[in-house]
């Protein structure tokens, strides 16, 4: 999910509070069917097959009340917020035996509480904790649900309830963008490497338990939290898998749903053989080149060129020949593979990688390893989440398994042929290995089977499917809805990107009616992206001090503030100044002009600063400024390959009213 974070709050409350006073892996490679961002679904969908306990329950679970206490995690630093964990039994048919402690994170209800809502990123395999920490409250604001708790939980084997780790960080970083074209034995040695360190790892580590971290038992853990609470029933936001873990949950628990939105619908039952292995190859082709289309119509592209694709590919060429070096750390194809992914995943993101090429070309791979490093979940000091390890696994143990293609010659040129990019990589072996197993998952959960999701509560349900959506084709959400049964509503999102919540204002509000007031969509209704934010008629006129220089295009750190061309308009400088002098530099001039002097917020973010003024035509502008110590804080480190050392980032941001 792309939430705009904390800062972005404080901009949206700036704008609420002058307008009252003054006048919003894809897994391209066969290779990585085990990897995905937290914002997307699983790689490839399993034959259809009829789900182990998906029989409706409505039996009283044996639950323990869940006791909120005060957050100790660092990334829960609200302090309105709650964290609490939650003991579950490891295997639901021995529930005195072994057992996992669920790690929740709330936002509580700030008015006469009515419920939950309890929340999934996807993944499958991404930590629910970590954005309701870092945007519950704002989340809860812009929803409306004042009345209602805002609950995020790491799933079982993800992050804080029991993260599954095979192989430790060191390994992990060893073997994290190895070329996926050996040339050299060496190369194909350590391919050969990870799939068998992997598995040992898994072996050695959790023996035969590796098959109850599946969906259904997540679901079950999801009902526990729903007691542990107090609630009848339980509303419930996914995002991506998350929506087939909702689908779930609903299928098992149908009388216990108040709400759902399903938001970039993942249903893994329906595709053809050949369709597991095309459908997000040729979503990210298909994305890829409507970035492309952008930056060639865009002069201001960073990597702008009359044939964007060719350059890409040139440069793509060249790292796997001539491989960057940062820090010690390789950047080559596969890591452009993982950052060019990385974006493609939000349009907001895609000036963030042509930026990040345009200085690879140069001989800089600091902003390709810096998109593909999120990408991966992995931290600044060389340490993973557990993304990347548990996504495979929940795969396997939930029945969603690849099956063997009946003519892999002729599906491997259709891969070609479709998505000559994506599946540039693909190889006949990939599609047909030796021991038929293409997942790995006999080997590491055994044999599963797929729950079907048929939901026959009366709790309403939307279902959002997004157009040009690279990970979870439309035609997903439409079959989603209908496996939801009759009160379920598809709302269709005519834009980019992948996942839609607080990303457009439209599908937010739909969002919105339906959670806090049940109110469902009419049928047929869709959303068009945001419109964007055109500068403003008096921008050349702004007072900037001839000290700050020319502008610079500074898109990463946008980004990282969760600023879009949708939110507002923005003009970066660079200086050598330090914060202090650098903010009285862009405070000065304004001053002077008579544009009047609202406040300085906190953005809670070493090494910042940010001043609100009102135009002399009654806009709103806001001035950010950034010394070098903010960058090396979690809440701008993505940015910081894009920022020169020792210099200061000056932004000036117009948001319309």
């Amino acid at each position: 999910m792309r939430a705009r974070r904390r800062v972005v709050g404080t901009i949206i409350a700036a704008v609420a509070i002058v307008a009252a006073g003054c006048t919003g892996d894809s897994g391209v490679s066969v290779r990585e069917r085990t990897s995905a961002t937290a914002d997307s679904s699983p790689d490839t969908t399993p034959e259809t097959t009829e789900g182990t306990g998906s029989t409706p329950t409505t039996d009283t679970p044996d639950f323990e009340a869940i006791e909120w206490g005060e957050c100790t995690d660092e990334a829960a630093s609200d302090e309105t917020l709650e964290c609490a964990t939650l003991t579950v039994p490891l295997d639901y048919d021995d529930p005195d035996g072994e057992t996992l402690d669920i790690a929740l994170v709330r936002a509580p209800a700030t008015d006469d509480r009515e419920g939950a809502v309890l929340f999934n990123p996807g993944g499958p395999g991404g930590s629910g904790f970590d954005p309701i920490a870092s945007s519950g409250t704002y989340i809860q604001t812009e929803l409306g649900l004042e009345h209602f708790d805002i609950v995020g939980f790491d799933p079982r084997g993800v992050d804080r309830s029991g993260g599954i780790k095979c192989v430790d960080d060191a390994f992990q970083d060893e073997h994290l963008y190895l070329d996926d074209t050996p040339d050299t034995p060496e190369e194909e040695a350590l391919l050969d490497e990870a799939d068998t360190g992997f598995v040992e790892g898994c072996k050695a580590n959790y023996g035969d338990t590796l098959q109850h971290y599946s969906t259904v038992n997540t679901a079950k853990d999801m009902d526990l939290i729903r007691a542990g609470l107090g609630d009848e029933q339980m509303s419930f936001l996914g995002i991506s898998y998350g929506t087939y873990l909702g689908g779930v949950y609903a299928t098992l628990f149908p009388e216990r749903v108040r709400a759902m939105v399903l938001d970039s619908a993942f249903e893994p039952s329906g595709d053809t053989v050949e369709e597991q292995y095309l459908t997000q190859l040729v979503g990210f082709e298909n994305a890829f080149n409507d970035w492309v289309a952008w930056c060639e119509d865009d002069s201001t592209c960073p990597f702008n060129a009359a044939d964007v694709g060719t350059r890409w590919e040139t440069l793509r060429d060249q790292l796997d020949e001539n491989p960057l070096t940062v820090d010690g750390r390789g950047v080559n194809q596969s890591t452009l593979d993982r950052a060019t992914t990385a974006a493609l995943y939000s349009e907001s993101d895609w000036p963030v990688l042509a930026d990040a090429l345009a200085t690879a070309e140069a001989g800089t791979g600091d902003g390709l390893l810096a998109l593909a490093d999120g990408y991966e979940g992995r931290n600044p000091d060389g340490t993973f989440n557990t993304l990347f390890q548990s996504i495979g696994i929940i795969r396997c143990a939930s029945g969603m398994v690849t099956q063997p293609p009946d003519d892999p010659e002729g599906l491997l040129e259709k891969i070609r042929e479709q998505a000559p990019r994506f599946g540039a990589d693909v190889t006949l072996e990939d599609l047909v290995p030796e021991d038929g197993d293409i997942d790995g998952c006999d080997e590491l959960t055994g044999p599963a089977e797929l729950v079907q999701i048929d939901y026959s509560g009366e709790g309403p349900i939307v279902v959002v499917g997004g157009k040009n959506d690279p990970a979870t084709p439309f035609r997903w959400a439409e079959e989603m809805t209908d496996a939801m049964g009759p009160n379920a509503r598809l709302l269709t999102f005519n834009g980019e990107g992948h996942g839609q919540l607080l990303a457009s204002v439209c599908v937010t509000d739909v969002e919105a009616a339906l959670l806090a007031d049940l109110e469902l969509p009419d049928e047929g209704t869709e959303c068009e992206p945001d419109p964007k934010v055109e500068r403003p008629d008096w921008w050349d006129s702004l007072p900037v001090a001839p000290e700050l220089g020319e502008p610079v295009a500074v898109p990463a750190v946008t980004a990282a503030l969760g600023i879009d061309d949708t939110l507002g308009y923005a003009t970066g400088y660079l200086t050598t100044l330090d914060l202090d002098a650098a903010a009285e530099l862009a405070n000065t001039p304004l001053a002077d002009a008579d544009y009047q002097y609202i406040d300085n917020l906190d953005m809670e973010i070493d090494g910042t600063s940010l001043d609100r003024y009102i135009t002399p035509d009654g806009e709103l502008l806001l001035v950010f400024v950034m010394g070098p110590a903010a960058f090396e804080t979690d809440d701008l480190a993505s940015a910081a390959p894009s920022v020169p050392d020792g210099q200061t980032v000056v932004l000036f941001v117009y948001i319309p009213q």
